[in-house]
């Protein structure tokens, strides 16, 4: 064990020393505090749009025919979420990268003949980048949520403080898939450069295209405030509507399913209430309705490690 810590806190360090790695998790940091004030004010604009109306319609003698503005802190986060999917993915497959591209200097050559096997140091680099990607995640959570009581002055409950941990576990887990992506085909390919730009592709075509595709295919997305609601339709004719684009919706849920991006998001949309229907669900029931997206995330983390591990045991070094 003390062997893997070693070797955890060199990971640890050459991340940390590393320009681009840190150029971009600075600039995460910096876009979180943006969204979280600009979603703020959004919403403060809301609330002053519907006091206005309602003095106005006092001064008319009427009633105001509609409620108030209710705030859940957590929904002001949608933009974090979307920050994390995006570059978070990059900062996973930049450090896979980092982690095999260091060792081109022989080093890896150095610690093999020291009483350290493959196992170990492996091991030890799972767990420092494991560490590092914890790390972060828990200091954009700390970010979020000094943010949302400086900027939004507003505190969480919590089970609001829970969901969002619960999401900060679940967004490392996402960004350590990405991490094997990028350490596995750096690794393999003759040139580590090859690998990083191959890494990039897959990034940009799960984490950026496929779900642009689906949300495009979708036809609620096409009309604000969706298009069966324009339709003034509701769930039962909008699933007898459906029925008769059965091959389509098929398709577009299909392309979905490919991206680990979209389960994650999906998951962190439902447990922050992004989305409406989640908005004072019980969390028993939350956790049933996402438990596939949850799993989803989570079984690819687990074969991600175990793809890793397997990958760099059996590649010939030297």
């Amino acid at each position: 064990m003390p062997k893997l810590w070693i070797l955890a806190k060199k990971e640890l360090q050459d991340a940390l020393r590393n320009k681009t790695f840190m150029t971009l998790l600075l600039l995460l940091a910096l876009l979180i505090v943006i969204s979280v004030l600009v979603s703020t004010l959004v919403f403060r604009s809301q609330v002053g749009e519907y006091k206005l109306a309602l003095e106005t319609l006092k001064q008319l003698g009427k009633k105001p025919s509609s409620a108030p503005p209710q705030l859940f802190p957590l929904n002001l986060l949608r933009g974090v979420v979307d920050y994390v999917e995006i570059i978070g993915a990059l900062l996973g497959i930049l450090l896979g990268y980092l982690s095999v591209i260091k060792e081109q200097n022989k080093t890896l050559t150095l610690l093999l003949v020291r009483p350290l096997s493959k196992r170990e140091i492996i091991g030890g680099k799972l767990l420092g980048n494991g560490l590092l990607i914890s790390g972060l995640m828990a200091v954009v959570a700390a970010i979020t949520y000094l943010s949302l009581g400086l900027i939004g002055g507003v505190t969480l409950s919590p089970l609001e403080f829970f969901k969002l941990v619960l999401v900060t576990l679940l967004a490392s887990a996402y960004l350590m898939v990405f991490f094997s992506l990028g350490f596995i085909l750096s690794l393999a390919q003759k040139s580590s450069i090859n690998g990083l730009v191959i890494g990039l592709l897959v990034w940009l075509a799960f984490v950026l295209v496929l779900p642009q595709i689906g949300d495009t295919m979708d036809p609620d997305n096409q009309v604000p405030g969706g298009f069966f609601a324009a339709l003034m339709l509701d769930k039962p004719q909008e699933k007898q509507l459906m029925t008769h684009f059965a091959n389509y919706e098929f398709i577009r849920t299909g392309l979905e399913q490919l991206s680990i991006t979209k389960h994650f998001e999906r998951a962190a949309f439902a447990f922050f209430g992004i989305k409406s229907q989640y908005n004072g669900m019980p969390f028993a029931q939350l956790m049933q309705e996402q438990l596939y997206n949850v799993s989803f995330v989570i079984v690819f983390f687990i074969l991600g490690m175990i793809a890793t591990m397997q990958v760099f045991i059996r590649k010939r070094l030297f």
